[in-house]
């Protein structure tokens, strides 16, 4: 019941946002990533990750003799618990680099989340951010270990 609450408000969000693409602003390429997190929908977060992300998970994935979205579902895997959007956190776009995008959690710490624009529509653009966006969405992580 929870997950249909966090999802029907980032539906709202998106819908708020106009008709459309959803990832050719950073933000909704943010909201988009969550979603797809939230949904354990793989396709969809790998497609919302630069070429340099993905690079990035390609090699953890040869390591783990996994694929890049198999080293990705493994990381969010280790999210037990999500945060909720305006309870816990809300999403601003930065006031001077319209590229950035701010996870700011409530009573804690804000997370940075760079973007980059490719062919019209923004991507999460490196490790860092991925891993600003991870932290300020999870309330509860396991950590596994990784074979």
């Amino acid at each position: 019941m929870r997950n249909i609450k966090i999802g029907l408000a980032l539906t709202i969000i998106l819908f708020l946002q106009g008709c459309g693409n959803i990832h050719t602003t950073p933000d909704g390429a943010v909201v988009a990533f969550i979603v797809a997190a939230e949904q354990r929908d793989m396709t969809k977060a790998w497609n919302i990750l630069s070429p340099e992300l993905q690079a990035y998970y390609n090699g953890q994935g040869e390591k783990m003799r996994k694929s890049g979205k198999g080293a990705l579902e493994n990381e969010i895997a280790k999210i037990t618990k999500f945060r909720t959007v305006k309870k816990d956190y809300k999403i601003e776009k930065d006031n001077t680099d319209h590229t950035l995008i701010n996870i700011i959690t409530i009573g804690g710490p804000v997370h940075k989340v760079e973007t980059v624009q490719i062919d019209g529509d923004y991507k999460i653009k490196d490790a860092a951010s991925l891993k600003n966006l991870l932290d300020g969405i999870t309330r509860e992580r396991t950590e596994k270990d990784v074979y």
